[in-house]
């Protein structure tokens, strides 16, 4: 028996990322973004007791 399991990917999760990376790609070729330091600073509120809500989109 191997020490090392064998990992099975998960499409469904693969595939739901692919798919919000292109809608991404899609909304900024779109003119649809938002500034670096407005999600920035909304990241580094996360799991603070002051978290911020994310950004509006554009």
């Amino acid at each position: 028996m191997s020490a090392h399991p064998i990992v099975q990917p998960d499409y469904a999760e693969t595939t739901a990322f692919a798919d919000a990376v292109r809608d991404g790609i899609r909304a900024a070729d779109e003119g649809r973004k938002r500034p670096y330091s407005e999600v920035r600073n909304w990241l580094l509120s996360w799991g603070t007791e002051h978290e911020k809500p994310a950004p509006q989109r554009g």
